[in-house]
C-alpha cells in the first residue's frame, strides 16, 4: 500500500495529515504529488472530493519549507473562483503546514480589505486569492507578486465559466516568467486545456476519478456546469446522486447529457 511517507513527504506534513485523519493518498494525489516535488507544471484533472487541495498543498509546503531573510514577499499564489474555496485552501494550509514555520492567508472580495491589509503587512509564504480581489489590492501597490514561485489555478473549469478569464491573464503579467504553474480542475475541456498550456512548459498531464453520473440532470445550458455539479455529489469513494429540475424548452438538452 503507497502510504505517504512513499511519496517522499518530510516527517512534520505526514505527521500533520495522519493527526488530520488521513490514512493513505488518494489517487490524484500520489498520482502528482513526486512530479511537483520535481519541478514540474501540472494540469491535473479528477472530480470534485478526491482530495486536489491536499494533492497541491503537500508538496508545496515541502517545497517553501527552506526559507531565508530573503523570503519575505508572497512565495506561492492560489488562485481560486469563490471566497468559500479560498477560505477553505487557508484551512488547509494551515493544517498541513502546522509543524512548519510557513504563513499563508486568503483575501476576496465581499468584505472590508482592512484586516486583509493588516495581514498582507507581516510575512505570508502562501496567498489564496479570488481574482477580483487579488487585481484590486495589487492595482493600489498593497500586494507584490514579483517574486511568485509557484502558482496554483485550482477549480480552473469554474474560474473559466465564471468569467474570470481576463482577470487570470491580467495577473499572469505581473508574475516572473520562470515560475511552477499547477493546473487543476473538476472538468478537462478543450478549451480549458489550451488555455492551460499557453501558460505551460514541459508539464505532465494527470487525469484520475473522472466524474461518474449517477442521475441525470440539466443545467440551463452549460454542460460544464452540469459536471462540475455531479461531481461535488460523490465525494471520494462514496455515492451520490443529483437531481435538477428542467423546463420543456430544456428537454433537447437531456438527450445530448446522457450521451
Amino acid at each position: 500500500m503507497i502510504s505517504f511517507k512513499n511519496l517522499h513527504l518530510i516527517n512534520p506534513i505526514v505527521r500533520a495529515v495522519t493527526e488530520a485523519g488521513y490514512s493513505k493518498p488518494t489517487e490524484i494525489q500520489y498520482s502528482v504529488i513526486p512530479h511537483i516535488l520535481a519541478g514540474k507544471d501540472i494540469i491535473g484533472c479528477a472530480q470534485t472530493g478526491t482530495g486536489k487541495t491536499a494533492a497541491f498543498a503537500m508538496p508545496i509546503i515541502q517545497l517553501l519549507k527552506k526559507h531565508t531573510p530573503d523570503h519575505n514577499q508572497i512565495r506561492t499564489l492560489i488562485l481560486t473562483p469563490t471566497r468559500e474555496l479560498a477560505v477553505q485552501i487557508e484551512e488547509n494550509f494551515a493544517t498541513y503546514s502546522k509543524y512548519l514555520p510557513l504563513s499563508q492567508l486568503s483575501i476576496f472580495g465581499g468584505v472590508s480589505a482592512g484586516s486583509q491589509l493588516a495581514a498582507l503587512r507581516k510575512r505570508v509564504d502562501v496567498l489564496v486569492a479570488t481574482p477580483g480581489r487579488l487585481l484590486d489590492l495589487a492595482g493600489q501597490r498593497h500586494i507584490d507578486l514579483s517574486k511568485i514561485e509557484i502558482l496554483v489555478l485550482d477549480e480552473a473549469d469554474r474560474m473559466l465559466d465564471m468569467g474570470f478569464i481576463n482577470d487570470v491573464k491580467d495577473i499572469l503579467k505581473m508574475l516572473p516568467q520562470k515560475r511552477q504553474t499547477l493546473f487543476f480542475s473538476a472538468t478537462m475541456l478543450v478549451s480549458i486545456r489550451k488555455f492551460a498550456e499557453t501558460m505551460l512548459h514541459n508539464h505532465v498531464e494527470v487525469t484520475v476519478n473522472p466524474v461518474s453520473l449517477t442521475e441525470i440532470s440539466v443545467q440551463k445550458n452549460i454542460s460544464e456546469t452540469y459536471v462540475h455539479r455531479n461531481g461535488r455529489t460523490a465525494r471520494t469513494e462514496n455515492e451520490g446522486a443529483a437531481i435538477s429540475l428542467y423546463d420543456a424548452e430544456e428537454c433537447s438538452n437531456l438527450k445530448t447529457f446522457k450521451n
